[in-house]
């Protein structure tokens, strides 16, 4: 069973995609901020992880600086978020986001991207 990590401080977005992806398949580890997110990384191993971008403690570019430059920066990283402006888009980029979906999406987009990188 794949394991996906979804780091997000919304907790009905967050409880509605555990409860989605938990029903096709996989195996979910929540995380409520990049804090949480790493130490959960770091315990489970997912094979992919959604991270929101705008979070407290750690947001998701500093959560994904710090996974990137971690042992486990092999696990793809699929950035969600609300900001549309494409230097915000270009940083997660360049941070190494392998994705960088724009909130809102649909179940179906999503369940798209996440099997392509799993």
């Amino acid at each position: 069973m794949k394991k996906v990590l979804i780091i997000d401080d919304e907790i009905k977005l967050r409880e509605a995609l555990v409860e989605l992806f938990s029903f096709i398949g996989y195996q979910i580890i929540e995380a409520q901020d990049g804090i949480d997110g790493l130490d959960k990384v770091s315990i489970h191993i997912p094979d992919l992880i959604l991270c929101d971008v705008m979070m407290p403690k750690l947001d998701g570019y500093g959560f994904l600086k710090k996974h990137m430059a971690s042992s486990n920066s092999f696990i793809p990283v699929l950035l969600l978020t609300a900001k549309t402006e494409e230097s915000d888009e270009l940083i997660g980029r360049n941070l190494g986001a392998k994705e960088y979906i724009k909130k809102p999406f649909s179940f179906q987009e999503l369940k798209r991207i996440v099997e392509k990188y799993i």
